[in-house]
């Protein structure tokens, strides 16, 4: 069994780390919080800030997936460039700095039009775009790593699409049409844990990985379907052009990773039921 140490314990954390202890292994985790899943031994700290304080047994495997305090430019600075090395810099006076897997974000593509995937130059055009793709650059000349690079997150507990269709059912205003790429959580955790295990077993994943589902879809046809699905039709007129990007992913289309939600309309379709269900 392998030691992970999995720094950012937020529901993707949490989640990881759960499927890592269900089959027997070691799992270290770091967060600013005190809360953890039973049986992760947790070093609550802010990496950023506090002294840096680290398991002593050797870490086979660190995942890295950070979550800024405030989504100003500060702190993105502060969860992508200064934690992390914060981190590497201590780890790396303890061992050798293990693989380690990053979560990154598609916003390092900008906002580009048309198709994209790990091929396509990254071109981002906001801050927290160039500082996480500053963060990838740095940290990868530090370590073997493999950067996954996850489009718009939804699943339970992220309902920012269903609040859309309320507010939309509410008089509210119509946003302007672009495409838009998502991927559920429960793929997002278990693309992550397929990259480790390739780490641990010696065979080496690509340097990025772009995690999206197979359905890019324009923004007001996927409120549409929402809605209809809701009982609440809104039929918001979709252009025939949509500006955007359509994001792709070459590592999945060629079978390395099977997503279990690869159309959002089966992955809301999940969500709503576990909503009915509470």
């Amino acid at each position: 069994m392998s030691h992970i140490l999995i720094a950012g314990l937020g529901d993707l954390g949490q989640s990881l780390a759960q499927r890592w202890l269900d089959e027997g292994h070691q799992v270290s985790g770091i967060r600013r919080q005190s809360a953890a899943p039973a049986g992760v031994d947790l070093y609550s700290q802010d990496l950023a800030a506090d002294t840096v304080l680290l398991p002593p047994d050797t870490v086979e495997l660190l995942y890295i997936i950070m979550t800024p305090s405030s989504r100003d430019e500060a702190g993105y600075e502060r969860a992508y460039l200064t934690a992390p090395l914060r981190l590497l810099d201590a780890l790396g006076e303890q061992q050798p700095l293990p693989p380690t897997v990053f979560v990154s974000s598609t916003a390092v593509y900008g906002d580009a039009d048309g198709d994209v995937s790990e091929s396509t130059p990254p071109s981002p055009t906001r801050f927290n775009g160039k500082i996480i793709l500053a963060a990838e650059q740095e940290l990868s000349t530090r370590t073997v790593m493999s950067t996954v690079r996850f489009s718009g997150i939804y699943g339970p507990g992220r309902m920012r699409l269903l609040r859309q269709v309320d507010r939309l059912r509410e008089g509210g205003e119509m946003p302007k049409a672009s495409f838009t790429n998502r991927i559920h959580s429960h793929d997002c955790v278990g693309l992550l844990k397929h990259v480790g295990e390739r780490f641990l077993a010696r065979d080496m994943p690509p340097g990025v990985i772009v995690g999206t589902d197979s359905a890019p879809s324009p923004n007001l046809e996927v409120l549409n379907w929402l809605a209809r699905e809701r009982g609440t039709p809104l039929d918001l007129p979709v252009p025939e052009q949509v500006p955007g990007k359509r994001l792709r992913s070459e590592y999945l289309r060629d079978g390395h990773y099977s997503l279990v939600y690869p159309d959002y309309r089966q992955g809301y379709q999940q969500v709503m039921a576990s909503l009915a269900s509470e």
